[in-house]
């Protein structure tokens, strides 16, 4: 089957795109929801009409065992009751449940094919948590898996097929996983194994299983995450790369009474109220929804927990079309202790870094928000504070350098500005430089360059990093060899005293002359 991928919007790693399966076609990032082939709490066509819900995933191995001949007969769209597309998982989560599962690789494969399904996983060997012994033995077990069944479906088989990568946490497996299928010719993969980190939330070493993964393809294979649990999750693992990722949590949640939110889980005894405003939250209440027959209770939580799920799906879409994505996951980040520890691994990872630099546009539709140091991290922040460090401040052509408050340079007319300080300065030769923000020193004809002035800030966080802003300052200005900087402390300080410790400091680290000047 044909497959085709369109990248329309990006940021970070994450991206807005089309994927294209034969005729139908998937908005990307896309949530994946499972679908109980045997009794569909919340029907594949409801979640269609309700959510615009086009991509599905059912498990091809219960099919086989439970409606093996039903399945061939109608196809797993009708079966199912779904015109989107259908993806088959290949029975992998019985054998990591289970051991073992009664049907070879090449008996799934064949059976995937007869049922019609758009995108099949091959029969694979899910590692889990395991020590290194076990997971290299998964890893040769799914490849030897995926090379009989492809060598069996031949050249053009009917669906498109994904590259199932095992390897757990052992990055070099996961890396020679993804080596071994690209002689192959996949074009799609998926990521197994992280629902027990995720159960136990272990998310630090799962943001590290989804980097490797990415890292290793390179920008351009669709990636798929199984079993992307909770929506809390869904900014960190599109920021990553992923661009498909599934999940049974809506129903298997519901099923413990447990009240999704994006931020979050709550049972149903600790609600006094339904704080959503989704189709159920606003026609019942917490009571009532506590006092629900069982059976009831339980699809009307599903799909309270559905609308969770694609709410923030589309949260992620705008942030990425917005270009603010690391914005959400600072936020998201704040859900959970063991989120926030991921969120940190990812600020730290340098490797990391340079992708997300490399692939983050260089101009954005809105400004940014930088909050505080682990903000200071994010790729428009790097790549300015770079572009900087590169431009060279030259004293040959001046002796003199005004330091202007940021502030100041709001104004429509540059040219009137640029006047008052020469007549201030009582000079037309000088480098103009602005301070105030967390970039330190920026020369004042790329203030209007993004993200200098567009960026959104506190006070505080310039008070944070004032040793290393002054030390900075310090450093750049005595690369130039001004003999003269002149401080003009126009309107309301940086925050109080800024100024004073500032023309302190370069008094005495700098042998020129420095002075401060306030507005006449």
């Amino acid at each position: 089957m044909d497959v085709s991928f369109e990248v329309r919007h990006k940021d970070l790693l994450g991206r807005v795109g089309r994927l294209r399966v034969g005729e139908k076609t998937v908005e990307t990032p896309a949530f994946v929801p499972v679908i109980n082939p045997v009794s569909q709490v919340i029907p594949a066509r409801e979640m269609k009409e309700l959510f615009g819900c086009g991509i599905v995933i059912t498990n091809a191995y219960v099919l086989y065992r439970r409606l093996r001949q039903e399945a061939l007969e109608k196809g797993v769209h009708r079966l199912i009751d779904f015109d989107g597309v259908v993806m088959t998982d290949s029975g992998g989560y019985q054998v990591l449940q289970y051991g073992d599962v009664e049907a070879s690789p090449v008996d799934i494969a064949l059976f995937e094919e007869g049922i019609g399904s758009d995108i099949a996983v091959p029969l694979d060997k899910p590692t889990g948590l395991v020590r290194r012994g076990r997971a290299e033995k998964t890893v040769e077990e799914t490849l030897a898996n995926v090379r009989a069944t492809m060598r069996v479906l031949g050249p053009n088989p009917r669906c498109a097929w994904v590259a199932p990568v095992q390897g757990g946490v052992y990055r070099d497996l996961i890396e020679l996983c993804i080596d071994e299928y690209r002689t192959m010719g996949f074009s799609l993969y998926c990521l197994g194994s992280p629902t027990p980190l995720m159960t136990s939330y272990n998310y630090k070493p799962l943001a590290g299983m989804i980097t490797t993964a990415r890292l290793r393809l390179g920008v351009g294979p669709v990636l798929h995450l199984f079993g992307a649990g909770h929506p809390m999750l869904f900014s960190l693992v599109v920021a990553l790369g992923c661009d498909l990722f599934d999940s049974a949590s809506y129903a298997l949640f519901a099923l413990e009474d447990r009240y999704l939110v994006a931020d979050g889980t709550f049972r149903l005894e600790q609600l006094s109220a339904l704080p959503c405003s989704c189709r159920v939250c606003s026609s019942t209440t917490a009571r009532e929804l506590r006092e629900m027959p069982e059976q009831e209770r339980f699809r009307v939580l599903a799909l309270h927990n559905l609308s969770v799920c694609f709410e923030e799906l589309s949260l992620v879409r705008q942030a990425v079309w917005e270009g603010r994505l690391f914005e959400l996951l600072e936020k998201r980040a704040r859900s959970h202790p063991a989120l926030y520890e991921a969120f940190r691994h990812v600020c730290d990872d340098e490797r990391l870094a340079e992708a997300l630099t490399r692939q983050t546009p260089i101009s954005k539709r809105r400004g940014l928000f930088v909050y505080d140091r682990l903000s200071m991290r994010r790729p428009e922040v790097r790549r300015a504070l770079a572009s900087l460090e590169s431009f060279k401040l030259d004293a040959d052509g001046c002796d003199v350098a005004v330091l202007l408050n940021y502030r100041a340079t709001a104004v429509r007319n540059h040219s009137r500005l640029l006047e008052k300080v020469a007549e201030l300065v009582e000079s037309e030769d000088f480098e103009l430089l602005t301070y105030g923000t967390p970039y330190g020193l920026v020369p004042f004809s790329l203030v209007n360059v993004f993200p200098h002035s567009q960026t959104t800030f506190p006070p505080s966080l310039v008070r944070d990093l004032e040793p290393q802003l002054v030390s900075e300052i310090i450093r750049r200005l005595k690369q130039a060899r001004f003999k003269k900087i002149v401080i003009l402390d126009w309107g309301r300080d940086v925050y109080p005293g800024f100024v004073r410790g500032l023309a302190a400091a370069l008094r005495q680290e700098l042998e020129a002359e420095v002075v401060v000047l306030r507005r006449r």
